[in-house]
Order: C-alpha cells, then sequence, then structure tokens
C-alpha cells in the first residue's frame, strides 16, 4: 500500500504541474472571456443585433441589388404636383376612382393602395349634407341624392383587381377590425405557423363599401429596427387565430390568382409559396430585403394618371402600387441605402425581391456556425499563443480573419446569404490581445523581481537596462562625445562636526541637499553616474542622445545654485529657531565636454554603467578649482564653446594637476539673459582686459586694474585675491623669458 501511495504522490504532482503549465501564458482569463462571448452569442441582445444588422447594411451599400429590366412594379405617386393641382389630402374618393379606372384601361395587373381608408369619405355628397350647419333642407335632401364618392370608388375597385391596404394595430383602443372575417385563409405545409408569427390584438381596416368590393387586402404595416431603418419585412403576421398577408404577399396571390401556401418545420417558417415557387423567410416568417437603389424613373404622377396622360407602355401588365412621396404626407422611410424614402418604396422593393427571388436570407442554422466559429477560433488562440508565440499567431489571427472575412463577402455575393464573422473576429482580437497581455504582464513581473533581486548590487540604469534586454549584460562600450558635472560641497568636514552627536540629522541633510540637486539633473535630461557622500557625479547624452547637451548641463547647475539658495533660507530659519549656530551649505560644480567610453564597464564578476576617459578626469579637476577662483561654477573651454551667449568670464590658462596640457577655464554666472546686463559687461569687459594685461607681464597695470574689479562685485574677491598674489610672486620671481602664461595647479 505504500509503495501504490508513493507511486500516486509524483502522478498527483506531475499532474498539477502539467495543470499550472497549461494555465500560464493568460489561458484562465481568455478562456473565462470566451465563454462569456459565446453566452452573450447565443442570447443576442438588442446592441448585438443592431451591430449585425449595420455589417449587412455595409454588405448592400457595396453590392447593391441589380434591378432586372423591365421592372415589374410601378408607383402612382401621389407627390407634390398632384397635391399642387387637385387640393390638399385626402382627396375626394372620386378621384381616386378615375385614378384606378385609368390605371385599369392602361393594363395594370392588379393595384395595391399603401393607405388606409377606415372612415368614409367627408367630402362626400351625403356626408357633406349633413355635416354643413346651416344647410336649407331642399340643398341638404339634393345632396343625399347624389351618389356617394365611397360608392363611386367602389364600383371602379370593383371593377378592377384592387388590394386595400390594412394595417395591424398593437393596440385595441382605435382599431375597428373592418374586413377581418374577409381575409382568405392559407394554405399550410407542415406545422401550425401560427406560434412563430407575431400576434397583434387588432386590426384598423377599410370601410365595408369599399373592402367588400376589393379582390384583397394586405398589411400596410413596416417594422422598423432599432435605428429607424426597413431589413425585414413580415410577409404575414396574425391576429388571434387570423393569419394577417403582408400588402406585396397578396397582391402576388391576386395577380396570380392562387392561394399562397405556409411551409413550415418544428423549428419555425420556413417560407412561403407563391404560384409555386418558395419565397424563404426567417422563422418569423420576415424577409430580408435586398435593396436596389432608389429609381425615380419608377414613380408616375398620381395626377397624370387621373388626367389620363399614362398609357399601357408604362403600367401595362405591371404591378401597380398607390403611394405618396409629398413630404407634408410624412411616410417616410429609410434603407441600408437611402434615408427619407417614400414609405411605398419598401413594398416596392419587397414585390421585386419575391418577383426576381433576388432576396436575401438568413438561415437559422448560420447562427450555430458563427457560434461554432467564435469558439474554434477562440480556443485555437488559446491553446496556439503561449507555445508559438505571439507574431505567429498574429499570422494565424490574419489569415483566419482575411478567410473568414473574404467567405461572408462571397455567400453574400454569390448567393445572398447573409453570414456574420464581425463579431468572431472581434472575440478572437479580444482573446488574441488579452494572452498578449497576460504574457506582458508576466514578462513585467519578470524584469521587477530582476530589479528587486540586482538593486542593491547593480547600478539602476545597469539594472533597467539589464531587465530590458538581457542580451546587454555583456562588458564594453562606445564612443561619444559628452557633458560631465561633478558637484561637491565645500568644507563639509567643518559642516560634519557640527553634527558629530547627530548622524541622523547629518543623514538627513544630505538627504535634502541631493534630492533638489538630483531633482534639477534629471529635469534636465541628465543621467546620475554615482553619489559619493556629499558628491554628485553626472553626465549628459548617454543612454539616449542628447544634442543639447552643453546647455542642458549649463542649464541645471545654474537651477542648483537657485535651489541651494534657496534650501539655505530654510535651514538658516531652522537654526534660528532652535538657536543654534548657522553654516550655509557652498558648492562647487565642474562641467566639461569631450569624448570618452561610455557603457558597461567593470570586471566580469562585477560592472557598471559608467563614463570613462580624459574628458571626465578634468571635469573633476575643474570642481575642485572653484574654491581657488570663487565661483561657483567653473567650465571646461569645450562647454564654453558650445554656449557662447551664456553669461561666462575667462579666468585663466590653467594646466590641472596630473595634466600637462593647458586649458581655458570660464566661470558661469547666468544666462543668455544674464549675459545682456550692463553689470555683468562691465565686468567681464575689466578681467577680459585685465587678463591681457597678466599674460603681458605688465604686473603695475594688471594691479591697477585688479583694484577696478575688486569695486565691481563683492563676488570677485577672491578672484582678486588669487591673482595679486600670483603677481606678488611673480615680481619678486619672475617667469621665464619664454613664459606661456599657464598656471600650473598645485591641487586638485
Amino acid at each position: 500500500m505504500a509503495e501504490k501511495r508513493k507511486g500516486r504522490e509524483p502522478s498527483r504532482k506531475s499532474n498539477s504541474l502539467r495543470w499550472f503549465s497549461f494555465a500560464r501564458g493568460g489561458r484562465i482569463p481568455a478562456f473565462v472571456l470566451l465563454m462569456a462571448a459565446l453566452f452573450l452569442q447565443i442570447s443576442d441582445p438588442q446592441f448585438l443585433s443592431s451591430f449585425r444588422d449595420r455589417i449587412f447594411d455595409v454588405y448592400q451599400q457595396s453590392q447593391p441589388r441589380e434591378a432586372q429590366y423591365p421592372r415589374p412594379v410601378v408607383v402612382i405617386d401621389i407627390d407634390e404636383k398632384s397635391l399642387l393641382n387637385l387640393g390638399q389630402w385626402p382627396w375626394p374618393r372620386s378621384y381616386l376612382a378615375k385614378l384606378v379606372e385609368n390605371a385599369t384601361k392602361a393594363g395594370a395587373a392588379v393595384i395595391g393602395f399603401d393607405m388606409l381608408f377606415a372612415e368614409s369619405d367627408r367630402l362626400s355628397p351625403t356626408e357633406m349634407s349633413q355635416n354643413i350647419p346651416d344647410l336649407s333642407p331642399i340643398l341638404q335632401r339634393q345632396l343625399s341624392t347624389l351618389t356617394s364618392f365611397d360608392n363611386i370608388f367602389a364600383r371602379a375597385i370593383k371593377d378592377s383587381r384592387v388590394v386595400l391596404g390594412i394595417s395591424v394595430s398593437p393596440a385595441s383602443v382605435g382599431a375597428n377590425n373592418l374586413g377581418l372575417g374577409r381575409i382568405p385563409s392559407f394554405a399550410l405545409l407542415g406545422h401550425d405557423p401560427k406560434p412563430f408569427l407575431r400576434n397583434y390584438p387588432a386590426l384598423i381596416g377599410n370601410i365595408d363599401t369599399l373592402d367588400i368590393a376589393a379582390s384583397g387586402r394586405g398589411m400596410i404595416s413596416l417594422d422598423q429596427d432599432f435605428d429607424g431603418i426597413v431589413r425585414r419585412i413580415p410577409l404575414a403576421n396574425r391576429i388571434g387565430g387570423q393569419i394577417i398577408p403582408s400588402l406585396a404577399l397578396d397582391m402576388l396571390r391576386v395577380a396570380t390568382g392562387r392561394n399562397v401556401i405556409i411551409q413550415t418545420n418544428e423549428n419555425g417558417v420556413v417560407g412561403f409559396k407563391v404560384a409555386g415557387t418558395l419565397v424563404p423567410t426567417d422563422t418569423k416568417g420576415r424577409i430580408w430585403l435586398k435593396y436596389a437603389p432608389y429609381d425615380p424613373s419608377l414613380y408616375v404622377s398620381a395626377l397624370d394618371v387621373i388626367n389620363g396622360d399614362i398609357g399601357e407602355e408604362v403600367l401595362g401588365g405591371k404591378l401597380v402600387l398607390v403611394g405618396t412621396s409629398a413630404t407634408g404626407l410624412k411616410d417616410l422611410r429609410a434603407s441600408p441605402l437611402t434615408s427619407n424614402l417614400p414609405g411605398v418604396e419598401m413594398h416596392l422593393q419587397l414585390l421585386e425581391n419575391i418577383w426576381t427571388q433576388t432576396y436575401m436570407f438568413r438561415p437559422e442554422f448560420i447562427a450555430i456556425f458563427e457560434w461554432a466559429g467564435t469558439l474554434l477560433t477562440g480556443l485555437a488562440l488559446i491553446i496556439l499563443v503561449p507555445l508559438a508565440g505571439a507574431r505567429t499567431t498574429l499570422g494565424l489571427l490574419v489569415f483566419i480573419s482575411v478567410t473568414a472575412t473574404s467567405s461572408s463577402i462571397y455567400f453574400f455575393i454569390s448567393n445572398s446569404i447573409l453570414v456574420d464573422v464581425s463579431y468572431t473576429l472581434f472575440i478572437s482580437i479580444l482573446v488574441y490581445i488579452t494572452m498578449v497581455y497576460a504574457n506582458y504582464r508576466g514578462t513585467e513581473q519578470e524584469r521587477t523581481r530582476i530589479r528587486t533581486a540586482f538593486a542593491h548590487y547593480l547600478s539602476p540604469e545597469l539594472v533597467k537596462r539589464l531587465s530590458a534586454s538581457p542580451d546587454s549584460l555583456v562588458l564594453g562600450g562606445e564612443e561619444r562625445e559628452m557633458t560631465f558635472m561633478f558637484c561637491d560641497v565645500r568644507e563639509f568636514t567643518v559642516i560634519s562636526e557640527g553634527y558629530k552627536h547627530n548622524p541622523q540629522g547629518l543623514t538627513h541633510l544630505i538627504n535634502r541637499f541631493l534630492t533638489p540637486m538630483t531633482g534639477e539633473i534629471l529635469d534636465h535630461n541628465g543621467t546620475i553616474d554615482k553619489y559619493m557622500g556629499d558628491s554628485i557625479m553626472a553626465f549628459w547624452n548617454a543612454p539616449l542622445e542628447n544634442p543639447h547637451h552643453p546647455k542642458d548641463s549649463a542649464d541645471a547647475a545654474l537651477r542648483m545654485i537657485v535651489r541651494l539658495a534657496a534650501l539655505n533660507a530654510e535651514l538658516e530659519k531652522e537654526a534660528e529657531l532652535d538657536s543654534r549656530e548657522f553654516k550655509a551649505l557652498r558648492v562647487g560644480i565642474g562641467l566639461n565636454t569631450g569624448v570618452c567610453i561610455v557603457g558597461n564597464l567593470g570586471s566580469e564578476q562585477r560592472f557598471d554603467y559608467s563614463v570613462l576617459g580624459d574628458p571626465v578626469n578634468l571635469a573633476s579637476r575643474l570642481e575642485g578649482q572653484t574654491k581657488e577662483y570663487g565661483f561657483s561654477i567653473i567650465l571646461g573651454e569645450s562647454t564654453a564653446s558650445s554656449i557662447p551667449n551664456y553669461a561666462m568670464i575667462e579666468l585663466d590658462l590653467i594646466a590641472v594637476k596630473g595634466k600637462q596640457e593647458a586649458v581655458k577655464i570660464f566661470g558661469l554666472l547666468g544666462d543668455e539673459d544674464h549675459a545682456k546686463s550692463p553689470q555683468f559687461i562691465e565686468a567681464k569687459e575689466a578681467i577680459e582686459t585685465f587678463l591681457g594685461l597678466y599674460f603681458s607681464k605688465d604686473w603695475g597695470a594688471a594691479l591697477d586694474k585688479l583694484s577696478i574689479i575688486e569695486n565691481l562685485n563683492p563676488r570677485l574677491e577672491k578672484f582678486v585675491t588669487l591673482y595679486r598674489d600670483r603677481i606678488s610672486s611673480f615680481k619678486e620671481t619672475p617667469p621665464p623669458l619664454d613664459w606661456d602664461g599657464v598656471y600650473r595647479a598645485l591641487s586638485k
């Protein structure tokens, strides 16, 4: 038994490891997302079906139905021209009787009215005799003996083949249910279709006088989608147990003289057979309209028909619809191709779709294939992304997208079948992004662990590079022109003595000093190389290139002096409150520009991202000379030449300790604005004159000039003292005849 247990434990551990390995790479969140998406696709909420409809609209817009000629349908249009000549709507129905008579004479196969006649004609003589007040009894009797316009219209309807429009009503209030019992029955093939058809409580029909005379009656109600576009029209609805055909369907029944058969299976309506031809619908008996572009040539003015100006060449053998395009009658609808179409246009398009068998359809099983496509594509990505990588699976995703989209377009163009792949592609992209993001987060977490593990041993810059690119973990560097800064606190030993019993206070002071100094360096695109107690070493133009590195370094140095003054003001107030002696912090900053080596420098066991070269050493020596010349910032000649418009004063020609080559050094006092101040210009000119006298060994004139310089600016006191002592020394021990003016520094 013990051996069996031992055998099971590794197996369980192995299964756990396998599960953990499979779950990595974002598979779990991607799988949860996929399951939620599949459930949403099954439930098919309004926003999802609306988006799908918009995709199908794009298909129709790019490939509308090509009309077949001759066109089978004509519209007699109650247009603006007709209203202008015959008066406002509603017209006397004697006008409509004339319209039916003339259209019938011109050979119309069937006439369908896209309008309701739910009330008697108020303009009829019999109606007028009762509605006009104060009418004389004699005139009232004469009017009542005249023929009713409704009867005139009914005779014209009876002598023709006319289908009147009726409307299903979502409420019983206001409905009249006229003509409900005269609607012809459908032949049924298969299951009972009534449970699948939309049920309405009532009907708005036409007055009995007209309805009895009509050859048929059909719905003129149009189902608008959420966005107001008519995409699907039901070929039939029901009121209780009575099935109500659409206007187009009953016009075709009358035109062919054959009953319509409803074919149904256990899932719903399959379609409607008209004259032996099946018109496929969705399970609710709705047909997807495939629109042809709006053609105004199919519309003839009702005025011209009533006047007898339209002949057999226009109406002969045609399915004729009577509707309106007049703006004031407000029978306007929108299609995927055009907004503000006459409502009768939808019935025209439906008739042409059925007559020419060019409708669109979307079988119910298509939704199952779309769902399966979402499932299979999502699972393929979930399995393959962690194994094959993001780039390879991106190619797979692109291939699937192109194949699915082109297949959907092919089915639409060749067979008018509507297949939606947009949801599948959208979910596939989401799954892909989820997994790529999960992998990216995992990589970032690995990098964070690297930073945490090595931050105590390597410089932050090297840790950053190591985590971003482990391949860079090799020795070596590159040549680059850079600017270097050394910043050091003056007389720090004396300041430290004041904190010998408070080491934490000294640490706090150093932190308060280093924080603003570092901030200015970083704000001016500098890189901190290292801290050395109270000193800072920084450089510009690495690791990122910066063409303005001399200027940025000078701006940073000037701002550091300003920030130091603010810090000293704070420290002085604190010292006053604590009743202790205040010792101001003073710094020396050396800047120099030159070509050096920058990169990973050190040994194979330990290295750092740093710089190496003579320009670095010179910057350090220049920082040391600030205490000799009394200037807080001293620049090397190469740095000074890069910012010629700044407020700089030439200080000396010096060979710093450890170097034989002499360089000019400059004291930096301010930026371009400061360089334009009269005080600076006067001091600069005076010092330039002095240096000319000094290098020409005119000691007397040089000393006189120093006295003038001393009175110009107290900040130049140390500079004046330095040169006075040097000239005094030269007076006692004159320099050699070949003296080049170079001062060789004895201290760092």
